[in-house]
C-alpha cells in the first residue's frame, strides 16, 4: 500500500510540474500542451476509432517481428550450446544487429520491402529485440547447475538431453527477463519503420507524421501516451506469463517466511 501511494504521489508531482511548465515556460509557443488538452483527446470517439485501427496494425507488425526475432535468438543460443565453435560468430551477429543504427538502415529496408508493405516494420521489430534475447538466453542456458548436468551425463544423457532436462529449465527466468525488455523495443522498432514509410497509411507511425506536419501538440502527446501504454501493457503481459511459467523465479511467501 505504501509503495502504491508513493507511486500515485509521484504521478501527481509529475502532472503538476507538467502543468506548470506548459503555463509558465511554454505558454507562448504551445509546444508543451496542458494536461487537460492532451487528456481531452482521449474523449474524442472518432479519434479513438482511428487510433485503435492504427494501433492494431502496428501491434500486428511488432508482434510478428517479436516472434521472428525471439525465435532466431533462441535458435542461435541453442546452436551455440550444441556447437561451441559458433560462439564467436553468433556473438558478432548479435552485436552487429545491436550496433547498426536502425535509423540508418531503416530507409534501405523500407525501399527493399516496399512502402505499402509492413515487411520493414517486421524486420526492424525483430532486430530491436534480437540482441537482448540472445544475451538473456545464453546467460540462462549457461547458468544451469553443474551438479544437475553431471547427473544427467552420468546416466548416459547426451548434450541434447542435458539441454532439454536441465539447461532449458535453468534458462527460463533469464529468458523471460530478456523478453520483457525486448517487447517494448520491438514495438518501438515497428513504429520507427512506419515513421520511415513502412506499413501503409493506417499505422501509428503515419499518425505521428500527420500530427507533426499539422504541429498539433496535444495530438502528438496523445499518440505518445498511447504508444507508451501499449508498450507498458506488452511488458506487463510478458511479465505475467513469466510468473505463470516460472513461479520459482519470484519466490513465494512461504519460502520467504521460512528464510
Amino acid at each position: 500500500m505504501t509503495s502504491r501511494l508513493g507511486g500515485l504521489a509521484g504521478v501527481a508531482v509529475l502532472l503538476a510540474l507538467w502543468w506548470i511548465a506548459s503555463l509558465v515556460l511554454f505558454q507562448g509557443s504551445g509546444v508543451i500542451p496542458t494536461p487537460p488538452s492532451v487528456f481531452g483527446e482521449f474523449l474524442d470517439g472518432e479519434l479513438w476509432a482511428g487510433t485503435l485501427r492504427n494501433t492494431a496494425a502496428t501491434v500486428v507488425s511488432a508482434a510478428q517481428g517479436y516472434a521472428w526475432g525471439t525465435a532466431a535468438a533462441i535458435a542461435l543460443a541453442v546452436l551455440v550450446l550444441l556447437v561451441p565453435r559458433l560462439d564467436a560468430l553468433v556473438n558478432q551477429v548479435a552485436i552487429l544487429t545491436y550496433c547498426v543504427p536502425l535509423v540508418a538502415i531503416g530507409p534501405v529496408i523500407v525501399i527493399i520491402a516496399g512502402r505499402g508493405s509492413s515487411g520493414a516494420s517486421v524486420v526492424l521489430a525483430a532486430m530491436s529485440c534480437f540482441f537482448t534475447t540472445v544475451v538473456g538466453c545464453l546467460v540462462g542456458l549457461r547458468a544451469a547447475p553443474r551438479a544437475s548436468v553431471d547427473v544427467v551425463r552420468a546416466y548416459g544423457g547426451t548434450g541434447w538431453t542435458v539441454l532439454r532436462k536441465v539447461r532449458v529449465v535453468a534458462a527460463l527466468p533469464s529468458l523471460f527477463a530478456a523478453l520483457r525488455i525486448a517487447a517494448p523495443a520491438a514495438f518501438l522498432g515497428a513504429i520507427l519503420a512506419e515513421y520511415l514509410g513502412s506499413g501503409g497509411d493506417s499505422t501509428l507511425g503515419k499518425a505521428l507524421i500527420a500530427a507533426q506536419a499539422q504541429a498539433d501538440a496535444p495530438l502528438l502527446w496523445y499518440l505518445a501516451f498511447v504508444s507508451a501504454a501499449v508498450s507498458g501493457l506488452w511488458y506487463l503481459l510478458v511479465g505475467l506469463v513469466a510468473r505463470l511459467v516460472t513461479p520459482w523465479a519470484a519466490g513465494s511467501p512461504a519460502t520467504t517466511g521460512a528464510a
